[in-house]
């Protein structure tokens, strides 16, 4: 190959912004599960909490996000797309940010620069998407809310930060602790239920849909109490999850999604939202017995919505973005389909890890979970890597 060619090839793959975070974010979903599997045995002398974690919340599902929402942010903005100079400056960033992470697994001072090139990263963006806010038209509810999703991934990027410093009089366990709820349900919860109540439906083509007044302060209110409760009164989280579920229940039976559906497309992206409040529903069922029974079930409530609703949206979300911008027909084959119906395998999975271990076993189905995850991010990269990476062609 000529470096002429080579060079171009380069030019292409990094032309738009979901390729090189789409391309970025399932590297590190594969990577970082095959890292937490034998450290999460003891094999590697690594702490498998922080790599499975903050891995799983900045490496994988950061990238991910950013891929969507720099495509996405200025189009619901009524703006024109972000230049590549300005995107690939956060990309550089993260990939900094994954290298410093990795070597912190066996360099602790690593981390440091991890979490702060992070911090830069979502100071970057902010930097990027501000301007954009400011000169779209209204209403711009859902750019708003956005804006405060990526506002909590920085409040737990800073929490995680927090939560490595030595200090002697300080409860480093607690920092962890809300830097891991403010993660999962105030960021990576939160923020692409935003994005999903204004797509699913304009994707769906539910043109007489509009989201119930008061539904993202409510959402977020709901999740600030779970994040709060968690640490104060872990007997409570139940309640607020049913208030979550019955308020998500009543917005997607408001917009009527028609389903079942013949596109694969629509029905993959219906089925990542009704997760949401199955997923509080089932979660609160948990907690109830977690909290009042002595139950283990191994953080299924929160792998439910992180599985179930995030990755299947992601999933597809991701490949509908990728086929569109790829200049692919928005249809998917028999593959294609198989993908999206393997995510919900990935989630029977981790249900049955955790009612083995609420039996007492945990072999084999630590390991079944955790390679189902790892073939779902290989199949999906086999299938639509050609795509994804235009030197493949």
């Amino acid at each position: 190959m000529s470096n002429q060619m080579r060079t171009s090839r380069i030019a292409a793959f990094f032309s738009q912004p979901h390729q090189p975070f789409f391309a970025l974010g399932v590297f590190n979903a594969i990577l970082v599960m095959l890292l937490f599997i034998p450290a999460f045995r003891g094999m590697l002398p690594v702490d498998a909490r922080l790599l499975h974690a903050y891995g799983m919340i900045f490496l994988v599902f950061t990238n991910l996000f950013y891929g969507f929402t720099y495509t996405t942010f200025p189009r619901f903005s009524a703006q024109p797309p972000i230049e590549n100079r300005r995107y690939l400056r956060v990309w550089l960033l993260n990939l900094l940010a994954a290298v410093s992470f990795y070597l912190s697994l066996w360099l602790p001072e690593a981390f440091y620069a991890a979490a702060l090139l992070m911090a830069v990263s979502f100071a970057l963006t902010f930097r990027i998407f501000l301007p954009i806010y400011a000169r779209a038209p209204e209403p711009r509810s859902d750019q708003y809310w956005i804006l405060v999703g990526y506002g909590m991934g920085v409040l737990a990027d800073l929490l995680f930060l927090l939560a490595q410093i030595p200090c002697k009089h300080c409860r480093a366990g607690v920092f962890f602790d809300y830097g891991m709820e403010v993660g999962i349900y105030l960021y990576l919860i939160f923020l692409p239920a935003v994005i999903a109540f204004r797509m699913v439906p304009f994707f769906s083509r539910v043109m007489g849909y509009a989201k119930s007044r008061g539904l993202h302060p409510a959402l977020f209110g709901l999740l600030l109490a779970h994040v709060l409760l968690a640490g104060y009164w872990p007997k409570g989280l139940f309640a607020v999850d049913l208030l979550l579920a019955a308020l998500l229940t009543r917005e997607v039976l408001r917009a009527q999604l028609p389903f079942p559906n013949p596109d694969p497309l629509l029905w993959g992206l219906h089925l990542a939202l009704f997760w949401l409040p199955l997923g509080f529903f089932a979660g609160a069922a948990v907690e109830f017995f977690e909290a009042w029974f002595g139950y283990a079930s191994l953080y299924l409530p929160l792998h439910l919505l992180v599985l179930g609703f995030l990755t299947t949206i992601l999933i597809a979300f991701g490949t509908r973005v990728t086929l569109g911008h790829g200049g692919r027909a928005l249809a998917v084959d028999r593959m294609g389909k198989t993908i999206f119906l393997f995510t919900q395998v990935v989630v029977l999975g981790r249900l049955a890890l955790s009612l083995a271990v609420a039996r007492g076993t945990l072999t084999p189905w630590f390991d079944i979970s955790a390679s189902l995850w790892i073939l779902l991010f290989v199949l999906w990269l086999g299938k639509y890597g050609r795509i994804l990476f235009p030197s493949a062609r």
